[in-house]
């Protein structure tokens, strides 16, 4: 009896286990998992670009246009906007579907001395040797650059680099071209693109450049329009940057309350790297204030942060433009400029009064601030006919908002009285969200 007793005891015992087990493994699939914390540093990343899809926020659009004209289209592609709108970390969303999708991908980043023969072989080496078809013909060399000829190249020598690869589809991206500083380099490329495509040959060009205008970074070339779709990079929209900055503090453990949301959209303006920088810095500061709810004092902080790190020349800029903030009329100008209504792309419209001064967005500039304004090439013409102008430096435009959101912080002089500076403030027009 008592063997019959332990066992009988001991088989309750492990069906109890069991009955445990399983409940905990359904409560476990119920129950919502949390994400693990990531230091804000590896969730916002102002100084290096996002690794792929996970990361990266509000590109979809693009990425499907450009991996559709990779892939079905057999056309190349040109990625092109100024610096900060996150291209690489497109690229890099790119080059991870390419991959997925059993497409064989070489990169190499240009540097200012680059040519036409060393971006081509720095392609090459960025492949491994297993895909040579061929024997190496050059131990020396690196990767499959020995699929390469032993001398200067020419656009031609692209015709038989996918024969000499074992593989059915190359794509080569080339990141920051516009640092190529010999003007050859890019009349070759384009010829190169030229004679891939007279030819059909399974071998494209995905290119990356800090650029306004698809012709300053393959020259123009009218014969391959119809083998190069140019995407210009916009903007994000506000949405954009609600996305990342509530994306980034799930992820980092910080909440960001709606108010301070619509503050970072408004300082952003678009600018997917001013968002990452203001996403850190509110992180830090309120991490430092030991709270995990962002809050306006953390804004104020971060504010200031940015400012007491802005480029000098920048500030030097700012400084002489408004007389070292005496000039409260130009203060408002460059308020009334950095808030106005802008497109997906930046660009401001300009219509010049008779009196001599501006319309900008909507906005009065007085004759005096925008021929001063002028002189100086603050705003640059993109479509002088059409009146569409942008920020020459768009530094100086998030400058002039930080300096706006600080000098509303600090609006009241020592003596208790309202200062010069919070009237200008007061007259001042909300930026024109965009979504």
């Amino acid at each position: 009896m008592g063997v019959i007793s332990r066992l009988f005891r001991s088989q309750s015992s492990n069906a109890a286990e069991i009955l445990f087990e399983r409940n905990a493994r359904q409560r476990s699939l119920q129950e919502p998992r949390v994400a693990p914390v990531l230091p804000a540093s590896e969730v916002f990343t102002p100084s290096q670009p996002k690794s792929g899809r996970r990361q990266v926020v509000g590109r979809d659009a693009e990425c499907a246009r450009i991996l559709q004209a990779l892939q079905e289209d057999r056309a190349n592609v040109v990625l092109y906007s100024e610096r900060g709108r996150g291209k690489t970390s497109l690229s890099n969303m790119v080059v991870e579907a390419l991959r997925r999708s059993n497409v064989i991908v070489a990169r190499h980043t240009c540097e200012a001395g680059s040519n036409f023969t060393s971006i081509l072989r720095g392609l090459m080496q960025d492949l491994p040797v297993s895909l040579l078809a061929a024997p190496r013909r050059f131990d020396q060399c690196e990767g499959c650059e020995a699929a390469l000829p032993d001398r200067e190249l020419r656009p031609n020598d692209t015709l038989t680099l996918p024969d000499a690869l074992a593989c059915r589809s190359l794509v080569c991206v080339i990141d920051e071209f516009d640092r190529v500083e010999d003007r050859n380099t890019r009349t070759r490329l384009a010829d190169a693109i030229k004679q891939l495509s007279d030819r059909d040959v399974d071998f494209r060009f995905f290119i990356v450049g800090v650029s306004e205008d698809l012709d300053q970074i393959l020259g123009q070339h009218p014969s391959i329009q119809r083998s190069v779709l140019g995407v210009h990079l916009p903007l994000f929209t506000d949405r954009d940057v609600a996305k990342l900055i509530s994306k980034g503090g799930r992820e980092s453990g910080f909440e960001f309350p709606s108010s301070v949301i619509a503050r970072v959209a408004a300082l952003a303006r678009g600018m997917p790297y001013i968002a990452q920088l203001l996403g850190l810095r509110l992180v830090q500061a309120a991490r430092a204030r030991g709270g995990t709810v962002v809050s306006e004092e953390d804004f104020h902080a971060a504010v200031n942060r940015l400012l007491s790190d802005a480029n000098p020349r920048v500030v030097d800029m700012y400084s002489a433009l408004t007389q070292r903030g005496t000039d409260l009329e130009m203060m408002l100008s460059l308020r009334r400029i950095a808030t106005a209504p802008q497109d997906a792309w930046g660009r401001l419209h300009v219509a010049v009064s008779l009196d001599g001064g501006a319309v900008v967005g909507g906005r009065q500039i007085p004759p005096a601030s925008w021929s001063e304004l002028l002189a100086v090439s603050v705003l640059q013409a993109t479509d002088r006919d059409a009146g569409l102008f942008v920020f020459a430096q768009r530094a100086l435009m998030h400058h002039v908002l930080l300096m706006a959101a600080q000098e509303a912080a600090h609006h009241v002089t020592d003596n208790g009285q309202i200062s010069p500076v919070a009237n200008v403030a007061r007259r001042l027009p909300m930026v024109a969200p965009r979504t």
